[in-house]
């Protein structure tokens, strides 16, 4: 692939001129290939994934939409030129050099993945699973003595008169009990539509056959794109949800558990 890249760069504070790598473009006859901060597997911008030194979360999306834009219709050079031109902005285009044929044939997208490794993603914050996210938020719980957090939770039932095991991921007894899952947006299609629909099955399940009325959905923000949204509205109507990345998280488990959380 012969072609040209550019570097996108954020300047936080325009006066010490200390800017951040955020993204990378590829330009070629094949097509345009990018890769920014924040970015999710569908192109999206994720806000939470771009850290706290890059202020403006929808100027920096507007920014990312308008370089690819521009990319696509074959004028980021020329946009490049008239951007020069202003003074005191907080987003640099910068032209870096060509990019030459090698022994092996790589897509735009997949030099631009390569480049962001190497000059971009060292930036980007460090993300948590699920699981350790939850037990992040749970430790942050004052449980009564004697009560806990049970883990990996089974519970016999019947479908159409055949058993079944169902399994939560924890469960929590006091005055009521409460059954909580985790449920991962960082899948997509066909994935992410069976597991809502498996928690949505195992909630109805132990509603019918249980008498138990109380569940959770955990899950985190910082995969949640616009094309899962849909799902998370079907989760809304069979169980609580909360956001483990959001800076409430414990005390939402905490008001659904009716424990309090300990201070940050």
């Amino acid at each position: 692939m012969n072609g040209k890249w550019f570097l996108v760069k954020y300047i936080d504070d325009v006066f010490r001129n200390e800017p951040i790598n955020v993204g990378v473009v590829v330009t070629s006859e094949e097509g345009v290939g990018s890769r920014f901060l924040g970015q999710r597997p569908d192109g999206s911008i994720n806000g939470q994934r771009i850290g706290k030194r890059i202020a403006g979360v929808e100027t920096y999306k507007a920014w990312v939409k308008f370089i690819r834009k521009e990319a696509a219709r074959g004028t980021l050079e020329d946009r490049i030129e008239k951007l020069a031109r202003r003074v005191g902005e907080s987003y640099v285009i910068e032209r870096r050099g060509p990019i030459l044929d090698g022994r092996e044939r790589k897509s735009p997208t997949e030099v631009a993945d390569e480049l962001f490794v190497a000059l971009v993603s060292a930036d980007a914050p460090p993300t948590l699973s699920l699981d350790a996210l939850a037990e992040r938020a749970f430790k942050r719980l004052a449980l009564p003595p004697g009560h806990v957090i049970d883990h990996n939770v089974d519970y016999k039932v019947k479908i159409r008169d055949v058993p079944q095991l169902v399994t939560f991921d924890y469960r929590y007894a006091a005055d009521r009990v409460t059954l909580m899952d985790r449920v991962s947006f960082a899948r997509h299609g066909k994935p992410l539509m069976q597991s809502v629909n498996d928690l949505a099955f195992r909630i109805e399940a132990i509603e019918k056959q249980e008498g138990i009325q109380n569940f959770v959905a955990l899950y985190s923000g910082a995969d949640h794109s616009p094309q899962v949204e849909r799902h998370l509205r079907v989760l809304d109507r069979f169980a609580r949800t909360v956001d483990l990345n959001s800076a409430g998280a414990e005390e939402d488990i905490g008001e659904i558990l009716g424990v309090p959380a300990l201070p940050g």
